[in-house]
């Protein structure tokens, strides 16, 4: 996606009209397919639309210098497309179809005023100095994401715009200034589902559905993007209880409205738009929930699909391969990748450390995805500046992941359709329990694999069980006892238990009689230890 050759470009966009035209043609009499859009290459970052706000500040006159020096760090980790997230329930921008972030904020007025007032007087402040430093960035004339546009063009980044489709933050508080005016509407609330996703918007109402267009109109009248990506991630939940199947037609019908939208403003422009959406892990799950991405590749509503877990844990065993067979050729799918880790809904949580990092997009590119997608990996969020851009540079290179220390993780799938009984591998219980945890390309062999497992608390001298990787036994190497009162146990991985297949099978089995109960299952691969 990179604009390196003028030349290039203007070849481009020949190409590319010549394509919207035959592809308008196939689409209306059913005869064909839309011609596939270029593949996304490289390493693809959503930067969400609160971080840079409440980690920056801006001194008179220096936001725009901020704004430029926050993209040039993500050039400098080898970012190629930056998704610029602008919304969640208002705009970080000046919208004139959509409340901004500040709207009703008085900044010269008290932590108590009437706008801040809902707000838990612990998390005031905060949010007190989020939605200021937006409306700082706009009185300095900074219109932020063409900002950031304009910066990625001259870094040699795509810059793209995410949108995000049914945010839920602080839905347990309505009268919270995080709100735009349409989420004090109880009447367009999704019914029929308790928790957390209750208070989000139901897609059957055509104002809900109208105030996300007018978002999307404005976004490709305004800004200059080479892709416009719909995050349904942020959230997946669209419709009432039931209504999952219905629904899904209508969203569709809403898709190919926003592509008509989109392939306007690309004629507009000059140059091709692109369009992406984020959907959830599974493709049944997707399918589920009324998100219908394979039709939407195969009548070329979408450019890009991006499968991913949502917020609360990684998965490293994205199901990419079944996603390409549902798609078709024509798309860029993308694994996404979290920034959290949790083996089982109950487990302590871990935020995705360099090697868990590492290993979840091992198990991207070499599982059927043609790019990494980072979701949360932000620049100031615990990895120093200088690791995380050497990290992140091998991010789009599976040969070069693979000679970055790793760790695989079972864990568990937090979005499931309503009603639907799945139940999370871990924690498990049993004589035999097998977990199918794809490993990714064999290691050097100067380096070495370690099967790491957590079982319950042990009564009297039991022995520990043991493990087979892919039919191959494993040695045990060593027995720590946790704080918790579980035990972790240590087992080496000989060489020829990982074939590279990406098809691997962790079994393990009690030494005797007596059952075990296992709290977490891991693989690390890194260089052996000189001796």
């Amino acid at each position: 996606m990179r604009r390196k050759d003028g030349g290039l470009a203007l070849a481009t966009i020949v190409l590319w009209a010549a394509g919207v035209s035959a592809g308008a043609s196939a689409a209306a009499d059913g005869t064909g397919t839309p011609p596939a859009a270029a593949r996304l290459t490289g390493l693809l970052h959503n930067e969400d639309c609160t971080d840079f706000f409440y980690t920056q500040a801006f001194p008179a006159g220096q936001a725009g210098a901020i704004t430029d020096r926050y993209v040039d760090v993500l050039a400098g980790a080898g970012v190629s497309v930056l998704f610029c997230n602008t919304n969640a329930r208002r705009t970080n921008y000046r919208s004139a179809v959509w409340e901004s972030f500040w709207d009703g904020y008085d900044a010269d007025g008290p932590d108590d005023q009437p706008f801040l007032a809902p707000i838990p007087e612990k998390d005031r402040k905060s949010f007190r100095k989020l939605i200021h430093n937006m409306l700082e960035v706009h009185r300095q004339g900074v219109d932020y994401p063409a900002r950031v546009i304009e910066r990625c063009r001259m870094r040699g980044i795509s810059p793209w715009i995410s949108l995000r489709m049914n945010d839920v933050h602080c839905n347990d508080n309505l009268a919270h200034p995080f709100h735009g005016e349409l989420w004090r509407k109880p009447e367009c609330f999704r019914q029929g589902h308790p928790g957390y996703y209750a208070r989000g918007l139901d897609y059957a109402h055509s104002a809900v559905r109208d105030h996300y267009r007018a978002l999307v109109g404005e976004t490709l009248e305004r800004y200059d993007i080479d892709g416009l990506e719909l995050d349904f991630m942020r959230e997946p939940y669209l419709f009432s209880k039931g209504a999952e199947r219905s629904g899904g037609k209508l969203l569709t019908q809403w898709l190919r409205e926003v592509r008509t939208l989109v392939d306007g403003a690309a004629a507009r422009r000059g140059h091709a738009i692109q369009v992406g959406v984020r959907v959830p892990s599974e493709p049944e799950t997707a399918l589920g929930l009324g998100l219908d991405a394979p039709t939407w590749a195969k009548e070329g509503l979408v450019d890009l699909v991006v499968a991913t877990p949502r917020w609360r844990t990684m998965h490293f065993d994205i199901p990419l391969r079944a996603w390409r067979t549902r798609l078709g050729d024509r798309v860029t799918l993308a694994g996404g990748l979290e920034s959290r880790c949790q083996p089982h809904p109950a487990a302590a949580v871990r935020h995705m450390d360099p090697e868990c990092a590492a290993g979840a997009a091992v198990a991207v590119l070499s599982g059927g995805g043609d790019a990494v997608y980072l979701f949360n990996y932000f620049q100031n969020a615990g990895w120093p500046k200088a690791e995380y851009q050497r990290r992140l540079q091998a991010f789009d290179s599976l040969g070069e992941l693979c000679m970055l220390p790793r760790r695989h993780v079972v864990t568990h799938r937090e979005v499931v359709v309503p009603g639907e009984d799945y139940r999370p591998p871990l924690p498990a219980a049993g004589s035999e329990l097998s977990f199918r945890l794809p490993l990714g390309p064999t290691p050097p062999d100067d380096w070495q694999a370690q099967a790491m497992i957590e079982t319950g608390p042990v009564q009297g001298d039991s022995d520990s069980p043991r493990v087979c990787v892919n039919e191959v036994a494993a040695e045990l190497a060593g027995v720590q006892n946790l704080k918790n009162g579980n035990r972790l146990l240590t087992f080496s991985i000989p060489r020829n238990a990982l074939p590279g297949k990406n098809s691997d099978v962790i079994k393990v089995t009690a030494a005797g009689s007596t059952p075990f109960r296992l709290q977490g299952v891991e693989v690390r691969i890194c260089p052996a230890e000189k001796k």
